[in-house]
């Protein structure tokens, strides 16, 4: 019933040919019908109202086995950093379903962690700018590279934010490792390279913000 409203505007909608939609019927487990509607539609009947933060900027490091987020102030200032683990998820004959569920439930997590805190813009990485994986040496750094479906993660990590009030800022992954400047945040601030990555993801979407005022 929670649906019916917004099912009976989208109707509506296309009736007018103002919005379209896609369907498809599915037989595989159980008759079910999926519905792929827009975006801006979901949002206005699902939307959660967020309490005003104080401006911080949360930057994304999305990973195979963990997610590790950096809060940053207007300033640039270091407010918070954590890591959300998930490290089972790339053994070997881990089923997939339970490896997404796993973390979209980190992401979750972050998301009302940063809520909590203040946070008003979460910043992700632009892997659509991204054409390829990189594979390394590594057999089981392959593994872990081909299972993780990190735009598929990015993806419910933009809506869900959206969801529950936050400003999303995507920006150019270039830089945000293997470079000088990620080499440099790793030696001075004492991070990790996944943490490093937070970072300069976090600086990237303050600079955004101060281009735009």
């Amino acid at each position: 019933k929670e649906y019916l409203p917004l099912l009976h505007e989208l109707e509506d909608l296309a009736s007018k040919k103002e919005e379209g939609y896609g369907a498809v019927i599915s037989f595989k487990d159980y008759p079910m019908i999926h519905l792929q509607i827009p975006l801006w539609l979901y949002l206005k009947y699902f939307s959660l109202p967020k309490p005003n933060g104080y401006g911080l900027i949360a930057g994304f490091d999305l990973n195979s086995d963990r997610l590790n987020v950096v809060v940053v102030s207007k300033d640039g200032e270091i407010i918070a950093n954590k890591t959300w683990w998930y490290s089972d998820v790339t053994r070997p004959g881990f089923p997939k379903g339970k490896a997404m569920a796993l973390r979209l439930n980190a992401l979750i997590q972050a998301l009302n962690f940063l809520s909590r805190i203040g946070v008003d813009y979460v910043v992700f990485e632009d892997l659509f700018l991204v054409k390829k994986r990189r594979f390394t040496r590594s057999r089981s750094g392959n593994r872990k590279v081909s299972r993780f479906a990190k735009r598929q993660m990015l993806v419910h990590g933009v809506i869900k934010a959206l969801r529950l009030g936050f400003n999303v800022i995507l920006v150019n992954p270039k830089g945000t490792s293997n470079s000088e400047d990620h080499d440099k945040v790793m030696r001075e601030k004492g991070f990790d390279k996944h943490t490093a990555s937070a970072y300069l993801i976090a600086l990237k979407g303050l600079g955004m913000l101060n281009d735009v005022k």
